[in-house]
């Protein structure tokens, strides 16, 4: 009787095994599927910010950067973008609460212009963030100071 038990239990358990291990093939539609979900996920996704440059200078948030009276800011992006704002947020502790919207701007062909008046004593955080849609990407925060500013 135990043999018999233990025979019946090896050939489900074989049969388990093979039926489980069946080779899977994916058809050429579902391939198709999965690159069009795919391609539709990242129609989705926020812009990449590829770089943001004041007066044609890539700039970075490893240093201060000094501006004059106006900065002609170019923002380069990639994928889909129907909105850019840009932001200044006073230097400090416990300043966020102050951050302004100084502009938003539409990007033609993935490129976002903008021309700032820099106030004298300018002494801020930079940055952005890009919209695809409801979806945004903020950059990093950039600090710029005005050649003017008295804070030199």
């Amino acid at each position: 009787m135990l043999k018999k038990f233990w025979t019946i239990t090896i050939l489900i358990f074989i049969l388990v095994s093979l039926v489980g291990c069946s080779n899977v093939n994916i058809s050429k539609n579902d391939q198709t599927d999965f690159k069009q979900l795919y391609e539709k996920s990242i129609q989705d996704q926020a812009p990449l910010i590829k770089d943001i440059k004041f007066d044609g200078k890539v700039i970075n948030n490893n240093e201060w950067c000094e501006v004059g009276n106006k900065v002609h800011i170019t923002i380069t992006l990639e994928g889909a973008c129907q909105e850019v704002d840009l932001f200044i947020t006073p230097t400090g502790s416990g300043v966020y609460k102050e951050q302004k919207l100084i502009e938003v701007v539409t990007p033609n062909k993935n490129i976002a212009e903008y021309v700032w008046e820099v106030p004298q004593d300018t002494m801020v955080a930079f940055n952005i963030i890009a919209y695809n849609k409801n979806v945004g990407r903020r950059s990093d925060l950039y600090n710029v100071i005005s050649k003017n500013s008295t804070n030199n």
